[in-house]
């Protein structure tokens, strides 16, 4: 049991700032649970008390697959990557629209480009 919630109440003000620069700025922000410096019952808290929204991504074409979740605070999101053996080895809570993560990267964006134009191509438009 927890006897001083100080430092989860200082990881919530923490991502309260977050998602009002969010706003503000567009500026995202993430926090890696395990270099916190919270008890694993703090991080439970913390995970907790943001509890699950209805908006999962599933990233799982790698060895390493992650699973982000938007928390029931909107802009608020919960990432688990895993390794190999499907065990969670990083917890982050990312403020952002989406997962920074999980974006589309520059070179996807050329592949996706050109196959596009492979298809075009072909189809003869």
């Amino acid at each position: 049991m927890i006897e001083h919630y100080g430092n989860v109440q200082a990881i919530l003000k923490e991502l309260q700032l977050a998602l009002k620069r969010l706003r503000e700025t567009g500026e995202t922000h993430t926090i890696y649970i395990e270099k916190t410096g919270l008890t694993m019952e703090e991080q439970v808290e913390v995970m907790e008390t943001l509890g699950r929204g209805s908006i999962t991504i599933n990233f799982t074409e790698t060895d390493q697959p992650v699973e982000w979740y938007e928390t029931q605070f909107s802009g608020i999101w919960l990432g688990t990557f895993r390794n190999a053996r499907d065990e969670a080895i990083v917890y982050t809570v990312e403020v952002g629209r989406y997962p920074s993560l999980c974006g589309a990267f520059d070179e996807d964006i050329e592949t996706a480009e050109d196959e596009l134009q492979t298809w075009i191509d072909a189809a003869g438009l």
